[in-house]
């Protein structure tokens, strides 16, 4: 029997401080949710589920972004909405003003709102923005929607010029040709394919008469599909000049290079895609043959506008789909990081409780190791 030391008491107290240890990491992961708080607690688990969260918030921030691309989208399509709205009215004034019932005088009233119809497109086209991103002018192109937490994972949405220059343009590079009984100058003859003309693909030259004028372009056309002399009259090629009626024209401020490089001037004497043709707007007293060439210039336009607006849809349509699966892929994520992360309330209030008692009998047994000397003391008595 020793004084010295309290071996009892001293195993007790270790005891008593695992015990409280284990307490103590119970409670912290009772009250903070976790059961990884530290990376001493599961090193491996840890490290796993840090990068989950890294991935869940990447996902979580690339569906923001693909609704934010939806929010772009809708902007562009509901202003070409109103672009159309403009061109089907183009299309009924044109189809009004080649009736041979109305005057000169009638006529010049369904040109000044054609003149402004196409005035409105062009200032839809420069003031439709979308976080101070111009959308319509021909800017917004291969922009990237980061769609995906790594880095390249993103969908390109691309948005051409949709000002009334580039819609005659894209008309004057289809080689359209429309009807009229009006046998002048400018109607359009077919000549032979000059020498080294033909392309690829099979198409040849058409020029449009007359050469020395600025209405002269070159077109790459299917000669095949193209019937000048019909029984209706003679057949005109659209050029700019047919539409100077009711809008200026501009080659060098077409922005799509694959049309541009299909127009050029002065008919043989510069038969490369090279040239600049400019055609003020005209003062001159509108005919019928100036709403014929509206008429197929609106068919086209409104085609032109159809195709993006339709491209427009498939993207929101697309993107959609891409939240949907973001937030599908973040939530499957999240229960994974939970598994790895999470505390098992039940299971560890099992294990609290058990470490409570523990405590409390731990408390006990040091409180009666420490009265063991005290039988020493009845022999130095």
């Amino acid at each position: 029997m020793v004084v010295k030391h309290n071996i009892m008491a001293m195993n007790s107290n270790r005891m008593f401080n695992l015990t409280n240890k284990s307490q103590a990491r119970s409670t912290e992961k009772l009250s903070s949710g976790y059961k990884i708080n530290r990376a001493a607690d599961d090193a491996a688990g840890l490290s796993i589920s840090e990068k989950m969260r890294r991935q869940i918030r990447g996902l979580t921030q690339a569906s923001a972004n693909a609704a934010d691309g939806i929010s772009c989208v809708q902007t562009a399509e509901g202003a070409l909405n109103e672009v159309h709205d403009m061109l089907q009215r183009m299309n009924e004034l044109a189809v009004k003003g080649a009736n041979g019932t109305l005057t000169t005088t009638d006529r010049s009233y369904v040109q000044m709102e054609v003149r402004q119809l196409m005035s409105e497109i062009d200032r839809i086209q420069s003031t439709t923005t979308f976080n101070e991103q111009n959308l319509l002018d021909g800017s917004f192109q291969n922009i990237g929607l980061q769609v995906g937490a790594e880095s390249g994972q993103h969908i390109a949405i691309t948005i051409g010029n949709m000002c009334t220059n580039d819609l005659i343009a894209s008309a004057l590079s289809k080689g359209i040709c429309y009807q009229t009984n009006d046998k002048t100058p400018l109607c359009t003859g077919q000549d032979l394919p000059p020498t080294g003309t033909e392309r690829p693909d099979g198409l040849y030259y058409q020029y449009a008469r007359p050469f020395t004028s600025t209405h002269a372009k070159i077109e790459y056309v299917n000669l095949n599909t193209i019937q000048p002399w019909s029984a209706a009259g003679h057949s005109h090629l659209l050029a700019a000049r047919d539409l100077t009626i009711f809008h200026s024209f501009s080659y060098d401020s077409i922005t799509d290079e694959r049309v541009k490089n299909r127009l050029t001037i002065d008919g043989a004497s510069n038969p490369s895609p090279t040239g600049g043709m400019e055609e003020a707007l005209s003062d001159r007293a509108p005919d019928v043959r100036d709403f014929q060439a509206l008429n197929v210039f609106a068919k086209s336009a409104i085609a032109d506008v159809s195709e993006v607006r339709s491209n427009l849809g498939a993207i929101q349509n697309r993107l959609e789909h891409t939240i949907s699966n973001l937030d599908n892929v973040v939530e499957n994520t999240t229960s994974a990081e939970s598994a790895i992360r999470d505390t098992d309330i039940a299971t560890e209030m099992v294990k609290y409780a058990n470490n409570n008692i523990l405590a409390q009998a731990g408390q006990s047994m040091l409180s009666q190791a420490n009265q063991s000397n005290q039988s020493a003391l009845s022999l130095l008595q």
